[in-house]
């Protein structure tokens, strides 16, 4: 073990940071003449099973055990290399160093108190200015002549000055989990007759203290700074006579000799203590999501910590002073070593591609499920999964996608792309936030878009993204080209699903994302309309390039938006296709029935595939009370031409994509054929003849706007949820075998078609 020591141009602030580096190629300083001192050991200090670094102290790692928390403490857990200098930087702004105008305080770049120009951990300072001294004398006169002793690793501070700073008191470490963290922290602490805590069960003992912020990064690029703090090690990467090599004690997670031990044990602890503190006194922050967008970082971290609003101009100017290039030219260098790049994705440049698949093979069998770690997959991707082969316009009827790469199912937590919580878990109760989707807030059926509006660059200010293989596409299409709307709204088609949601290969046509090139994923138009937001990643979605929001990812209040707009008169019959007069009842005909239906059989396709493709209860419920409410609609369209008589309304666009959809994918897809109730098809079965003639009636009129040769995306779904769950926990299948896991039968599309273009029915 070697003593790493770095100086910075002041006597009150001196790092020494703790990695294993038994020997380092430094280009700036000569290998010989200016090395610092070594000190050696042959064994490594643990506590609690984890390595600690050469200047902890037992006594004031007891001491910060012990603390007396206040509740408006901040612990700031940070893994090695994982961005706590940076994050510190950011507290303290937050905190101390700037005004609501912008403006610096008289605190701002004041080192007399601790954590100010860089962290001061608790676990290396001494408890006090007397044990400081005494130790200090004790030093001076064993160290030999020439020789100039270590007066501290963190400057003048001591354990007592962390004590008396100022309130909020911000406490930085690489401490992590129950073990190492405060015990106020958390409930069920006991103080016993001596002073010491005791810690028991939340319910028996105290309530916790404090808050807790937690900072990760992905582990490749914490690997990467790691590797090249100070220079790259003599045993390189993968090791040679000098030693083991980087990459190999990271991922070694039975005797990893870095302080504070393998990342891995160090992000399962942290989460571990994350959950029992509470999702109220704790937040986690991620590296990759203060890198996209610091400001809405900057907005979060503020309202965690209670404090007033964030200003413009104070969210702008701790942006600039927390950015790596200011605090490096304002700290005269000392933030050289601590700060490298300060990027993110700087660790594809290095390693090749089994190296790295070795590293992910490690995360899914140790963080596999654990939610804290699920944001870092996406970081850790060096090309997005899954990615359609190609356009959606170069499909045709014999295109199978059934052999392309299932794709892990994703949705925003956060703003962070993640496993989708509701195909991971089993019970889709948990974590059912995930399913909020952006509502109308500011519009209505009443308050209709103006859809004559254009952009600054003359196109139309409002833009779809929609995808064919999704049924909602074609009544949305059809409702523009019926409505006069093909010139007023532009739009985007999917060319599929991939391991970052929808996928659009070309681009996107619309501000501001035009002209930029390569593919384009939805989840960008998520993330810029609010940096922050929880939700799945839904198409359709209508986009305004002019306040770049998203007005609504709802396809029902899409179809209402669009029938209301300025000049929505039909070329049917110059009418509207929302009139007046028929609204409640169009809306209690989609609420009642055709909303329900189609959530019962997709519902009943995802618990199909979410359960190994197993019968369960669930399952023949959702398939019972579909076939109930077809045979309702069926014995409706025995009366009447359509669903409310003889108008096309946007309720009967509606529901014929879906008709379509249902003989041409949910049912072999989602195994309701053959199944209890109903096995046969609605289009070309016997059971339905009224349903059977209206589908030939409006395909009529929505046979231009359906693209069957993109529902073949449907049968994806079985092997990419399968992929998804596998990736969430350890082993699991490789990707051929999921492939060859999507089994379901494709019917013969082009009898479907031949089908549906048979003579419709005359009015009745």
């Amino acid at each position: 073990m070697r003593l790493v020591e770095f100086r910075v141009f002041t006597t009150n602030f001196r790092i020494c940071m703790p990695f294993w580096n038994p020997s380092r190629n430094t280009p700036e300083e000569d290998p010989v003449e200016r090395r610092p001192p070594r000190l050696s050991r042959k064994k490594i200090t643990k506590i609690e099973g984890v390595p600690v670094p050469f200047w902890f102290r037992n006594d004031t790692f007891q001491r910060f055990r012990d603390l007396d928390l206040r509740d408006d403490d901040i612990i700031l857990s940070s893994g090695v290399k994982m961005g706590t200098t940076w994050v510190t930087k950011i507290l303290n702004s937050l905190l101390h160093d700037f005004d609501d105008d912008g403006n610096t305080t008289p605190m701002y770049m004041d080192d007399s108190f601790p954590n100010r120009l860089g962290q001061t951990y608790p676990d290396a300072l001494f408890p006090s200015r007397d044990v400081l001294r005494r130790e200090m004398a004790d030093l001076m006169a064993k160290t030999p002549k020439g020789r100039e002793p270590i007066s501290s690793n963190f400057g003048d501070f001591v354990f007592d000055d962390l004590i008396h700073q100022p309130t909020p008191r911000l406490f930085s470490s690489h401490l992590f989990g129950k073990k190492l963290l405060p015990k106020r922290l958390f409930d069920g602490w006991v103080e016993q007759r001596d002073g010491t805590i005791a810690t028991g069960p939340p319910s028996r003992g105290q309530r916790g203290k404090g808050r807790l912020i937690v900072v990760v990064r992905n582990l490749k690029d914490t690997l990467t700074s790691l590797h090249f703090f100070r220079g790259e090690p003599k045993d390189g990467w993968d090791g040679n006579e000098h030693g083991p090599g980087s990459f190999r004690r990271f991922i070694d997670l039975e005797d990893c000799p870095n302080a504070y031990g393998d990342s891995f044990h160090w992000i399962k602890a942290s989460a571990e203590a994350v959950e029992a503190v509470g999702s109220d006194r704790v937040l986690v922050v991620y590296y990759e999501a203060l890198k996209a967008n610091v400001r809405a970082q900057l907005r979060r971290i503020n309202d965690f910590l209670g404090l007033p609003p964030l200003t413009d101009a104070k969210s702008r100017a701790i942006a600039d002073a927390c950015s790596a290039s200011k605090m490096r030219s304002e700290t005269g260098g000392r933030f050289k070593y601590a700060i490298r790049k300060g990027s993110v994705g700087d660790w594809v440049n290095y390693l090749n591609d089994e190296r790295w698949k070795e590293l992910d093979q490690v995360f899914d069998d140790s963080l596999g499920g654990i939610d804290l770690a699920e944001p870092l997959r996406f970081f850790q991707q060096k090309e997005i999964p899954g990615m359609p082969l190609i356009p959606w316009q170069d499909c045709d009827l014999e295109t199978d996608r059934r052999t392309w790469s299932p794709y892990l199912c994703v949705s925003l937590r956060e703003g962070m792309v993640v496993p989708d919580p509701d195909i991971v878990h089993t019970n889709n109760a948990i974590k059912r936030i995930l399913s909020s989707t952006f509502r109308l807030l500011s519009f209505s059926s009443k308050t209709p878009v103006d859809l004559d509006e254009n952009g600054s660059d003359g196109s139309p200010r409002y833009h779809l993204f929609l995808a064919p293989s999704d049924p909602w596409a074609s009544p949305i299409l059809a409702a523009m080209k019926l409505l006069g709307l093909e010139r007023k709204v532009s739009v985007d088609i999917s060319d599929g699903q991939s391991g970052a949601g929808w996928a659009f290969l070309n681009g996107a046509s619309c501000a501001p994302w035009k002209g930029r090139e390569g593919p384009f994923w939805l989840y960008e138009a998520y993330q810029l309309a609010d940096p922050l937001c929880t939700t799945k990643i839904l198409v359709p979605v209508l986009w305004d390039t002019v306040t770049e929001r998203i007005v609504s990812n709802d396809s029902w209040e899409i179809l209402k938006l669009l029938s209301t707009s300025s000049g929505s008169v039909t070329e049917i019959d110059d009418r509207s296709l929302f009139p007046e007069e028929l609204k409640p009842m169009i809306e209690a005909m989609f609420s009642d029935y055709i909303g329900p239906l189609i959530d019962d059989v997709i519902t009943a396709g995802l618990e199909y595939f979410r359960n190994d493709q197993n019968e369960t209860e669930r399952l023949q419920k959702g398939r019972i009370n579909a076939y109930t409410k077809l045979l309702h609609l069926d014995s409706l369209l025995g009366t009447t031409r359509y669903l409310l008589g003889d108008t096309v309304t946007i309720v009967d666009l509606y529901f014929s994509a879906f008709l379509f959809q249902f003989d041409a994918c949910y049912l072999d897809a989602f195994a309701f054929r053959g199944s209890d109730g109903f096995g046969e098809p609605i289009l070309s079965g016997s059971c339905y003849p009224n349903l059977t003639a209206y589908a030939r009636d409006m395909f009529q009129l929505l046979k231009p706007f359906v693209h069957f040769e993109s529902f073949g995306e449907v049968f994806r779904i079985g092997p990419s949820i399968a992929l998804t769950r596998q990736s969430c926990s350890s082993g699991g299948k490789s990707m051929d075998t999921l492939r060859e896991s999507a089994t379901a039968t494709v019917p013969n599309l082009r009898d479907i078609i031949v089908f549906l273009e048979q003579p419709a029915r005359e009015s009745n």
